[in-house]
């Protein structure tokens, strides 16, 4: 039965590490094409004179360029240069001596996508009337979370009026009066059937009575907490997690950090029993080997059905008298769900939309930004610490208690020895993984070394109180 808790413990470990995974995952169909419009250091990609209509370039530094938006909610750090031809299907196909806009269009990923270009008439004329207003895009102004709500910060907006002077509209006023231009005509990220998910939606801009408007992409990602659009498993225990996390933080002045400690305190301690049972398993199987191994000498040679059975029917006498309950190799999975709320209570608490994300708005812990994801250095150092006190305590636990040290020694079991390796490779392997993971998350980093550190303690306070147990258990089997 040893055998049997070790492979279920390991399936609970690999089952998480899936789920994990998986939540990492996603589509990385392309939903969305956006073109940076070409503009160049001084506008000179997006304005010509007439003689030059002929030999335009766009491309090069803040050039022709454009972002391929994938429906997981991922990009590139850096939008995709075109390096094409310059289309021939302008639009229109001739400029006359007046001059005026020039459209051209291109595929990309089966998607047609165009931008606009300026020719000044042949004969200068002083007309400060607006001829046309084009954009350049950070990523994040137009690939959305599902809940997230537009934003215009770092959207560059170049008025080009009637003679060829160009305008950066941003510089000529403040944040506010700037971002007042934009209107996302109403979008509510919440649709009849939950947040909105994967779809476009056009935003305008209006500028000196001359309007304007583009599209911006709501892609994947997590889902915000919200129980207008909540699973049953949401309602059950991620929620009612998420609610002891708010509430620890907005005591504490909207500490994210601070949230998730006391959270990770109050959830592993009410978890601590389940833990318990869990080692007062394993430490009554590690009592029970000294009967179970002469059961298996007994029968070693006897592989008929009669002896089969008197084994198992032994072996049940054996658990019995050791007070072994055979449904108590379940106990590692009754910790999964515990384990897996916290995990998404961590990764969804903080994300616009959330019916809790203002109450954990400060996520400044120690000059790291939890809400950061991939954070460079932050990221490794953060990672390291995670590995380090995962691999501390893998160590701990895998180390044998000095009541089960020479149980084996005596009859060495090559199958044995083999599964507790495989295990070991295992835990070590999840160790680089969750490595891995908790670099794509500062705040799920600093959980894991939250948790890891708790279960630390945690580790070495059960394995003194089992020596004791054990003990007594030993000293009451001597006695009868």
């Amino acid at each position: 039965m040893q055998k049997h808790y070790k492979k279920i413990v390991f399936i609970a470990m690999a089952l998480f590490l899936v789920i994990t995974l998986a939540s990492c995952g996603g589509s990385d169909a392309v939903g969305k094409v956006i073109v940076n419009n070409p503009y160049g250091e001084n506008g000179e990609k997006l304005v010509f004179d007439y003689e030059d209509r002929n030999s335009i370039s766009f491309k090069g530094d803040n050039g022709l360029s454009y972002w391929l938006l994938n429906e997981s909610g991922a990009t590139s750090d850096e939008p995709v240069a075109y390096e094409g031809l310059l289309p021939s299907n302008a639009s229109p196909d001739e400029i006359g001596i007046e001059g005026g806009i020039q459209t051209f269009t291109f595929t990309v990923e089966g998607e047609e996508v165009s931008f606009r270009i300026y020719i000044k008439p042949e004969t200068v004329v002083v007309d400060n009337d607006i001829a046309m207003v084009v954009f350049r895009f950070p990523s994040e102004a137009i690939l959305y979370n599902m809940g997230q709500s537009f934003d215009p910060t770092g959207i560059e907006a170049y008025a080009v009026e009637n003679d060829g002077d160009v305008i950066v509209i941003s510089e000529t006023m403040s944040a506010e009066a700037y971002a007042a231009l934009f209107d996302d005509l109403g979008y509510d990220p919440m649709g009849v059937d939950g947040f909105k998910d994967k779809v476009s939606y056009p935003v305008s801009f209006t500028y000196e009575g001359y309007s304007e408007s583009f599209e911006v992409y709501v892609a994947g990602g997590e889902k915000p907490i919200s129980t207008e659009d909540a699973g049953f498993f949401d309602y059950v225990l991620v929620i009612p997690v998420a609610f002891i996390m708010q509430f620890f933080a907005s005591l504490l002045g909207n500490s994210f950090a601070l949230g998730i400690l006391f959270t990770t305190l109050i959830v592993r301690t009410l978890a601590w029993p389940i833990y318990a049972k869990s080692n007062d398993m394993t430490m009554k199987m590690n009592l029970a080997q000294p009967d179970m191994q002469r059961v298996q000498q007994k029968y070693a040679n006897k592989k008929d059905p009669q002896s089969q059975q008197m084994q198992q029917m032994e072996m049940m006498q054996v658990y019995k008298k050791h007070g072994i309950n055979v449904f108590g190799c379940l106990m590692p999975f009754l910790q999964m769900p515990i384990f897996i709320a916290m995990y998404g209570v961590v990764r969804r608490i903080s994300l616009e939309g959330g019916m809790y994300a203002s109450s954990v708005s400060n996520t400044k812990f120690l000059g790291v930004n939890l809400a950061n994801t991939n954070d460079g250095i932050t990221a490794l150092i953060l990672a390291a610490i995670v590995g380090a006190t995962m691999f501390t305590l893998q160590k701990i636990s895998m180390k044998k208690p000095s009541y089960a040290k020479n149980t084996y020694k005596h009859n060495a079991n090559p199958q044995g020895a083999q599964t507790e390796k495989t295990m070991k490779f295992v835990s070590y392997f999840m160790v680089i993984m969750m490595m891995f993971i908790s670099y794509q998350s500062n705040a799920l980093a600093l959980y894991w070394v939250f948790g890891n550190i708790y279960s630390l303690s945690q580790t070495i306070f059960n394995r003194r109180l089992n020596e004791k147990k054990h003990a007594r258990l030993q000293e009451k089997q001597l006695l009868g």
